[in-house]
């Protein structure tokens, strides 16, 4: 009898394994057929996206002159390096004032602590773009849209919308960190800014991660501001350059569009490979909860 039940478990566990891998593989799919799609539709030799059939997903003719066309044709590199200077000004001022702030708030009394709290919680369901006019008009009445100015205007107006929400995630983050480290360290002779600095910076090291993350991809995708602000072509970022390359007289050129897209989805990918230990940190936490 026990042999028999022993058997009916085997079973019931075999199945239940290989119901999952297929769930798992059918998920797989539908997370890499975009991005193999898009892969496909860039090395397509003709400027129109791929048609879904079994035989177009296996290209017969494959060709890398979107590629070619992008690097050696237009600057590609000088639209990089600008959308880098963005992205990095971004981050440094983002992670800066994030973490004073939210340190701040998750460490100190602060009057009014709670009402600044629910103002910042709301604030960040205001969408960003629909900022775009209003700092616009602000920058441009300071004459900041003129020459490398409009870079400042444009870092700290990413890192304004960046550094409300990175402020709150910093201090829920926090708030679970035990204040017994910075008491030790007040004890053995450290003055509050150095325990801030010294203990509790580098624990916060995955949430710094995280929002690194987001000011990167907010300032690196962004085409709205740019394109408001961004008058001279010699300062184009990525988006910039990509609406330019690859939308022509009302037409879309579907291969050069796929192949930027590849080519500006790299820093990206470098960027998550760098903060995986983090990202695993803070996805392991359960994520942020209010």
């Amino acid at each position: 009898m026990s042999n028999r039940y022993s058997l009916k478990n085997k079973v019931i566990s075999w199945v239940r394994l290989g119901i999952s891998y297929i769930i798992l593989a059918i998920v797989a799919a539908i997370a890499i057929f975009p991005i193999y799609y898009i892969i496909i539709t860039s090395v397509n030799p003709i400027p129109t996206l791929a048609s879904i059939t079994l035989r177009s997903l296996l290209p017969e003719h494959p060709s890398l002159e979107a590629y070619y066309y992008i690097l050696f044709k237009e600057p590609f590199l000088l639209w990089l390096r600008n959308s880098l200077i963005l992205a990095t000004g971004t981050i440094a001022i983002t992670v800066i004032v994030a973490f004073i702030t939210g340190a701040a708030l998750s460490r100190f009394n602060v009057p009014g602590k709670t009402t600044l709290m629910v103002t910042i919680y709301v604030m960040t369901f205001f969408p960003f773009a629909a900022t775009a006019l209003p700092l616009y008009l602000m920058f441009a009445s300071l004459g900041m849209l003129r020459g490398w100015a409009v870079y400042v205007a444009l870092i700290l107006a990413y890192s304004g919308g960046t550094s409300i929400f990175s402020s709150y995630l910093v201090k829920v983050f926090l708030d679970r960190v035990p204040r017994d480290y910075e008491e030790a360290a007040l004890i053995d002779g450290l003055t509050r800014p150095g325990a801030f600095f010294r203990i509790l910076l580098p624990m916060a090291k995955p949430i710094i991660a995280f929002v690194a993350l987001l000011a990167f991809m907010g300032a690196y995708t962004d085409y709205a501001l740019a394109n408001a602000f961004i008058m001279q072509g010699s300062m184009w970022t990525l988006t910039l350059g990509m609406y330019y390359l690859a939308f022509v007289n009302r037409a879309t050129l579907y291969n050069v569009l796929a192949a930027f897209s590849v080519l500006m989805g790299i820093p990206i990918f470098a960027i998550f490979i760098a903060f995986q230990k983090y990202l695993v940190q803070i996805y392991a936490m359960g994520g942020i909860k209010a």
